[in-house]
């Protein structure tokens, strides 16, 4: 049904939730697809998919998504999957969980931040033909 290659007239693309400057929504929010919030929201954000906090929204509460662009004001966790996107405007409190991250210049970031992309293991050197590996010896 929607599609995110469908343009509104002015060129502007259709998002499949949106939720407009000057929505109020006391309470937790949750989204199979797209979100783009430019109200304010007073409750947790659970989406499957990308999330964008556009420059006039106010977020007070956690969000669990994909993908995450903030370009506004957020206090709360974030926990994101994917690709973590703090524009210039952004505004920011709380602690971060993300696997890649973005911040332009002007984004104002206040908490802990965490990388949970899994750790990639050392390489163990393979042996060379006739090359002992060394035991550690002890003194006697």
């Amino acid at each position: 049904m929607f599609s995110k290659n469908i343009l509104k007239s002015g060129g502007e693309p259709l998002v499949a939730n949106k939720i407009n400057d000057g929505t109020i929504i006391s309470g937790d929010v949750s989204a199979q697809t797209d979100l783009r919030i430019d109200g304010k929201i007073l409750g947790n954000i659970t989406c499957t998919s990308k999330v964008v906090v556009g420059a006039t929204a106010h977020i007070s509460g956690h969000i669990k998504c994909n993908d995450l662009t903030i370009e506004g004001q957020v206090k709360g966790n974030l926990d994101v999957n994917g690709t973590l996107f703090f524009r210039g405007t952004a505004k920011y409190e709380g602690d971060v969980r993300y696997r890649k991250l973005i911040v332009e210049e002007g984004a104002s970031i206040s908490g802990a931040l965490f990388n949970s992309t899994p750790a990639a293991k050392p390489a163990t050197p393979a042996l060379q033909h006739g090359t002992a590996a060394a035991t550690p010896q002890t003194a006697g």
